[in-house]
């Protein structure tokens, strides 16, 4: 494996160049079939150009050429990594969780595949949407919302007795002025609302 190729492979591809990085990798290739390095830094190109240009032919190639890379060797974290990231990338982490299962089975003794499967665990829990939060959320907001109702009832139901019974005269007009503002900031948060709906 010649280090100052594949390096210069690496830096074409963090520059942006992916076609180039790949046929640099290739020519690396070609003198040494068996480096795993390059096949993986060729690979990492393809991820890169397929995300750039969004061709989706490309990522299926690279995902299937990690396939390869991992049959070959087991032992290779980076390429098993860079599975995990392509499949989320591409929606197919169930199909390889499957698959890591099926090889746990068949290899019980290979850590690997139970890291990996740990691995793809931990990244559709990150990927959930949350759920409880929102509906707690919801709540919230519904109790809220019955709250100042029976709030501006009380208010109304004051406002009547304030108007009827002489000795609570005096509290008409801050009634009446705490009643108009509650109804104002409703049809003020209305408003609002609807013109956001809007965009």
């Amino acid at each position: 494996m010649d280090a100052a190729q594949i390096q210069e492979a690496k830096v074409l591809r963090e520059a942006g160049m992916y076609v180039e990085a790949a046929e640099f990798y290739l020519r690396i290739l070609r003198q040494n079939p068996l480096d795993k390095l390059a096949k993986l830094g060729y690979i990492k190109s393809l991820i890169k150009q397929g995300q750039k240009e969004n061709i989706k032919p490309l990522l299926f190639r690279a995902e299937k050429k990690l396939f390869e890379l991992i049959t070959e060797d087991h032992t290779f974290e980076q390429a098993h990594d860079d599975l995990i990231f392509l499949s989320h990338y591409l929606n197919r982490m169930d199909i390889l969780s499957k698959y890591y299962h099926e090889k746990l089975r068949q290899y019980p003794a290979r850590d690997i595949y139970s890291k990996c499967i740990k691995k793809i665990s931990a990244t559709a829990l990150l990927t959930i949407p949350e759920i409880e939060t929102f509906n707690k959320k919801k709540k919230t907001s519904w109790i809220l919302r019955l709250i100042v109702h029976f709030f501006i009832i009380a208010l109304c139901g004051m406002l009547v007795i304030s108007l009827s019974v002489e000795k609570f005269s005096n509290l008409f007009f801050p009634i009446a002025a705490a009643l108009t503002l509650f109804i104002g900031a409703g049809i003020y948060s209305y408003m609002h609302k609807s013109r956001s709906g809007q965009w």
